[in-house]
């Protein structure tokens, strides 16, 4: 089993117990939020391989679907405990995000996209879940608040890009490098409130 295989999963995981955490402001039963963590975790990659037109992960290999199971299941019986830490969901989230959208990165170019076009598709896998999620749950998208959110992973798989397509980094090795630079960014700015400037935030009148 390889590397990349198994932060997968850890990927899945650490969405779906986001997805039950994001539930916990709504009145939802057991089963309504194991449904919402599941598409938390399996939405972004499920969009990814439609638009990639290939097979989509989780129909041809069930430990992701049991993995996304398993988490918001247990997540949800245990949700006492983990909604008294203020910014797990944030914490997370970052890890799903990162994960997938390096992830989506290798598998885009090993199908022969460009680095440009597999960026895009590492952004679109990696913030497909939290949309999915915020939207079930109600809650105002990280993608549309001033929070740093978009700009780690773009960065992220900028240097990925960098790594891998022009100096000659192996995918594994640019997928830790994608990866850790959108998970260090995006927690730095969790815990520093790192917003951008004013100036490129826009404010409704």
């Amino acid at each position: 089993m390889d590397i990349l295989y198994l932060l997968g999963l850890v990927a899945t995981a650490a969405f779906a117990a986001s997805g039950i955490l994001a539930a916990m402001g709504t009145r939802i039963d057991l089963f309504g939020a194991v449904v919402v963590a599941i598409v938390t975790a399996l939405g972004g990659g499920t969009l990814r391989d439609l638009m990639l037109d290939t097979s989509v992960f989780w129909l041809h290999d069930p430990a992701f679907m049991t993995c996304a199971t398993l988490t918001g299941v247990l997540a949800f019986l245990g949700r006492a405990h983990l909604d008294a830490h203020g910014n797990l969901l944030a914490y997370l989230d970052a890890m799903g995000v990162a994960l997938f959208a390096s992830g989506a990165f290798i598998k885009s170019s090993e199908l022969g996209l460009p680095p440009a076009h597999a960026l895009a598709m590492g952004v679109i896998t990696g913030i497909g879940g939290g949309l999915l999620r915020d939207t079930l749950t109600g809650r105002e998208t990280l993608l549309v608040s001033p929070e740093l959110y978009a700009t780690p992973i773009i960065i992220g798989l900028l240097l990925q890009a960098l790594t891998t397509q022009f100096l000659g980094l192996s995918p594994d090795l640019g997928y830790a490098v994608g990866a850790a630079t959108i998970v260090l960014i995006r927690m730095l700015a969790i815990h520093y409130h790192w917003r951008m400037p004013d100036a490129l935030i826009n404010r409704p009148r």
